[in-house]
């Protein structure tokens, strides 16, 4: 019968387990020298080794040839545990064995000396499951249990155990095992097998097992189900990842404001069934290494990823102000709470997608202040919101658009190049001539012409190039999102009066109660008062 990965590999001595030799080197020791305590509560997040710990080291200190604190592996007594004919070591699971009755049977199979053994060994995983009447039944034992005995306790919510059994055991802290060592692991591993495992598909690995060597041997056997030769391609595609295409595709959406885009990456990711709450977490990670990049200086030990993927990481963030992160970050957050609570996560998604590429559907102050951001970054850096084809190509064309001048009438006709010297000279808004208009439209000239007469103080075509020179944007841009921030700017300001006008009504709240608890004080002492005098005057 075949053997999954992670019981395969599962480590046998203390010096194969993985990432926590803060963890090994100090049972190590306690166990040459002597020193084995009566209980051990080990703590941390699923498959960071704990429970394969505690089988070392219910070996080791039942081992007849221990060397250096570890088990042998060779001797009778760790071939009898292994084998499971020797029964010292007790395994038990508080999940479904949490109930008083389970805990004392447990205490009364402890008074019995180990048969083989010089130690009987109760392994409690998920201890934390216990009931509280089954914790009160294992305190007393904890606190005096029969010499031969030894308890290991095993949780990964240690919150959750009360202070006196915390306090009555040794406690490691089991930490999540980085992704250099997990990867390193896994090339090991996949040698072995002779598989083909490539440095971007193990760091990817690594990534989605969030520190758990189970979990990553887990994915690797799913990959090796398929192919020998696995790339980050093939982990993407079994593990049910969007990959990393359709993330930049996502936030190139949401810089462009293209919500048509995203719906459609979102619907083609729909129906090759990936899971939508799992995009949602991935879109949650992916902007959160732009935070990091944005906020950190030296980022790189912060985000796990590869050379070239940190690098298009930190282009992509470019597009980004930090207040457009943390807004989008808060929504996808909030969508996935919602989607916890059991609503529809396609939904929830492509809400969290259109409100990013519609800033304007969103009135909070969130989305003003990162719509207010956006128009100055737009400004300041010169970024081209929108940006129009000027002219057919080959044509004659106009470098300015909606700059009013006249053209020059002293030719027949006006199949010739606008006179720039004149439009820079004047600087008064002048009528456009009523015919030039169709001249434009005949000459394949893309531009608008302006009726009537219009008064105000007008600007050069020289001044008009250096301007868009300097900002990549028309004159007209420019003015617009002038114009808009000075909305968004009112809309804030509207919105901060609401806020400062329901603060205010609260506060005459707080302070009409508490005029009223005075009052209602003082009726009392007078009614109090009152009666004293009376049953003085009886």
């Amino acid at each position: 019968m075949y053997q999954v990965l992670y019981r395969k590999y599962r480590p046998k001595v203390f010096a194969d387990v993985y990432g926590q030799e803060h963890v090994t080197s100090t049972l190590k020791n306690e166990i040459k020298e002597n020193r084995i305590a009566h209980a051990y509560l080990f703590t941390g997040s699923r498959g960071t080794g704990k429970t394969t710990c505690a089988k070392i080291l219910a070996k080791a200190v039942n081992c007849e040839n221990s060397v250096d604190g570890e088990p042998c592996n060779e001797c009778e007594v760790c071939k009898g545990l292994d084998s499971g004919t020797i029964y010292d070591v007790v395994e038990i699971d508080a999940a479904s064995n949490n109930g008083v009755d389970n805990i004392r049977d447990l205490r009364e199979e402890a008074n019995y000396t180990p048969s083989r053994g010089k130690y009987r060994v109760y392994i409690i995983d998920e201890v934390h499951m216990l009931s509280t009447g089954a914790f009160n039944a294992l305190l007393k034992t904890l606190e005096e249990p029969p010499a031969h005995v030894i308890f290991i306790l095993a949780t990964t919510e240690v919150h959750k155990l009360p202070a006196t059994i915390l306090s009555r055991c040794q406690r490691f802290d089991f930490k999540r095992i980085q992704p250099e060592t997990m990867s390193v692991r896994l090339k090991q591993v996949a040698q072995l097998e002779g598989m083909e495992l490539d440095d971007d598909a193990a760091i990817l690995i690594a990534r989605i097992a969030d520190g758990a060597l189970r979990d990553g041997l887990s994915i690797l056997d799913q990959c090796a189900g398929r192919s020998k030769k696995i790339d980050s391609a093939l982990v993407s595609e079994v593990a049910g990842l969007a990959g990393r295409e359709a993330l930049y595709k996502l936030t190139d959406c949401i810089c462009t404001q293209n919500s048509s885009s995203a719906m459609t990456v979102i619907s083609e990711l729909y129906q090759n069934s990936y899971d939508m709450e799992r995009l949602c977490v991935e879109m949650i990670n992916h902007l959160r290494n732009f935070l990091i990049v944005k906020t950190v200086k030296d980022s790189r030990g912060l985000i796990i990823c590869t050379d070239d993927e940190y690098n298009s990481i930190i282009l992509s963030a470019e597009n980004f102000t930090l207040e457009n992160v943390i807004f989008a970050l808060d929504l996808f957050q909030d969508a996935l709470t919602k989607i916890k609570t059991g609503a529809n996560a396609r939904v929830e998604l492509e809400m969290a997608f259109v409100k990013l590429c519609e800033p304007k559907l969103d009135v909070n102050i969130d989305s003003l202040v990162d719509r207010i951001s956006k128009l100055e970054r737009a400004v300041n850096r010169g970024v081209n919101v929108s940006q129009q084809p000027a002219v057919v190509e080959g044509a004659k064309h106009l470098h300015v658009m909606y700059v009013p001048a006249v053209p020059d009438t002293k030719h027949d006709g006006f199949d010739y190049k606008l006179n720039s010297d004149l439009l820079t000279r004047r600087n008064i808004l002048l009528t456009w001539h009523s015919s030039y208009q169709s001249w434009l439209d005949n000459a394949g000239i893309s531009a608008t012409v302006a009726s009537g007469v219009t008064s105000g103080k007008g600007i050069s075509v020289k001044a008009m190039k250096e301007v868009t020179k300097a900002t990549g944007l028309s004159y007209e841009q420019i003015q617009t999102l002038k114009i808009e921030n000075e909305r968004l700017h009112e809309e804030l300001k509207n919105k901060e009066h609401e806020l400062s006008v329901t603060a205010q009504k609260l506060q005459t709240l707080e302070k009409q109660l508490v005029e009223r608890e005075h009052m209602q004080s003082a009726w009392g002492s007078n009614v109090w008062k009152n009666e004293i005098e009376e049953e003085q005057t009886y």
